[in-house]
């Protein structure tokens, strides 16, 4: 299984891939399916009319767990 961080910055969130699957993490209900393609969007730079988006791409970073660990902790 593989699993991969990510700091969406203009958001502050923490999502993260598993398996293929984005998740976003929810201070009050922890990890959740990412049902509005928030990180897929960054991660494919779709703005709403193409893929590939710089822009859209800037304003995600891959993380370690432990960054994402203490991100959360931080919340």
């Amino acid at each position: 299984m593989e699993v991969s961080y990510y700091h969406i910055t203009d958001l502050n969130r923490i999502g993260k891939e598993e398996d293929y699957v984005p998740y976003l993490y929810d201070p009050q209900n922890g990890w959740a399916v990412d049902r509005s393609n928030i990180l897929s969007d960054r991660l494919f730079g779709y703005d709403g009319d193409q893929i590939g988006s710089t822009d859209m791409q800037d304003r995600i970073k891959e993380i370690t767990q432990t960054e994402a660990e203490e991100l959360i902790n931080a919340l």
